[in-house]
């Protein structure tokens, strides 16, 4: 049943794997690698509190009060909780402090545990102790290279010390190594970077890529509206900008206008505010609304473009013709000028002859 059910999930088919869990549990209701599974399944679909319920199970059997995938995973639920909206201090500051107290426990049961140390590292991180979480996530890094989180944590820590190129290196070399371009949330954290730095087209195709993988995910549509309305809005704003890109700019403020109304209402409110999807969609409209004056300041700097380009070819043109003029008079002039040099040439050659013929006269 569980290898039954593992191939349904591997499928992404959740609810049948659901369903191979439970006749595995109907055998033996203690079952710790049943219990797991399913509890993975619930964080798979993010479900955190059914996944923590899961796991506190299996840790309450006296026979795996001690099991190191369960504590690690009951970590990984409360530290998964930090990354959800909150404005509560006091319970965020709760969950880092369980967090942490089961990493330590699983450094206990076994000291050389990795996965633990990474665990304390992110809680570290999450307080705000940058560089000694950065210590720690080296330290696991240089005893295997084969923990993806441990690659995305140094390069969150990065991150937060806004050495946003190292980040992006180190995100892009994740992707590569773990996942063949295809995590969705790594290539999010990937955008975060590219658009910390600046990088807001670079920032901009990544996303789009990654909404090809995922066209439904909020998280991902959120951003690529966010990046298409900072883009648009720097183009409108640059009294440089030509039409073609000025009429762009709106099509896409536009699209991401359509993106936030949406968000605001339909988005997953445990990913993001939906309260700043509705802010950004106004944010977008009072733009929207002095697009029409760009638009026409672009137009009229276009239409000025193109009158002094065709000045310019219109000069252009004049030039080469009185070029062609010059050349023209030239030419004629040497030709004239070689026709007066033949014709003298040739009265010389005439004057020469009657010379030698009078001298031969004289002389006979």
């Amino acid at each position: 049943y569980l290898r039954l059910a593992a191939m349904a999930r591997d499928k992404g088919n959740f609810y049948e794997a659901s369903d191979w869990f439970k006749e595995a549990l109907q055998i033996n209701q203690d079952h710790p690698d049943a219990w797991s599974l399913i509890g993975n399944l619930h964080l798979a679909k993010q479900e955190w509190g059914p996944g923590q319920k899961k796991f506190e199970r299996i840790l309450k059997q006296p026979s795996t009060q001690s099991d190191t995938y369960s504590m690690l995973a009951l970590g990984n639920v409360w530290l998964q909780t930090l990354h959800q909206p909150t404005r509560d201090r006091e319970k965020e500051k709760r969950h880092q402090d369980r967090a942490l107290a089961i990493y330590k426990q699983v450094l206990r049961n076994d000291a050389k545990n990795l996965y633990a140390a990474n665990g304390i590292g992110a809680v570290l991180a999450h307080k705000g102790y940058f560089r000694e979480a950065r210590d720690v996530f080296a330290q696991v890094r240089e005893a295997t290279a084969d923990i993806s989180d441990v690659w995305l944590n140094l390069a969150h820590i990065y991150v937060e010390q806004k050495q946003y190129i190292s980040a992006v290196q180190m995100y892009e070399n994740c992707l590569r190594k773990f996942y063949k371009h295809q995590n969705t949330e790594v290539v999010l954290y990937l955008a975060r970077a590219l658009f910390k730095c600046g990088k807001l087209q670079e920032c901009k195709q990544t996303l789009l890529k990654a909404r090809h993988v995922a066209p439904s995910d909020t998280v991902l549509m959120f951003n690529v509206a966010l990046v298409l309305q900072r883009l648009a809005t720097s183009v409108l704003k640059d009294e440089k900008s030509n039409l073609k890109e000025v009429l762009n700019a709106v099509k896409e403020l536009e699209l991401a206008h359509r993106y936030f109304s949406y968000l605001s209402k339909v988005g997953d409110k445990m990913r993001f505010d939906l309260a700043l999807a509705a802010t950004e969609a106004r944010q977008c409209s009072d733009l929207l609304s002095q697009a029409q004056y760009h638009v026409a300041r672009a137009r009229k700097q276009d239409e000025e473009e193109r009158e002094l380009r065709a000045k310019q070819e219109q000069e252009k043109e004049l030039l080469r013709q009185k070029l062609l003029k010059e050349q023209e008079e030239k030419r004629l002039r040497e030709k004239e000028e070689q026709k007066k040099l033949l014709e003298q040439r040739a009265q010389y050659v005439e004057k020469t002859k009657n010379i030698l013929m009078f001298t031969g006269e004289t002389e006979a």
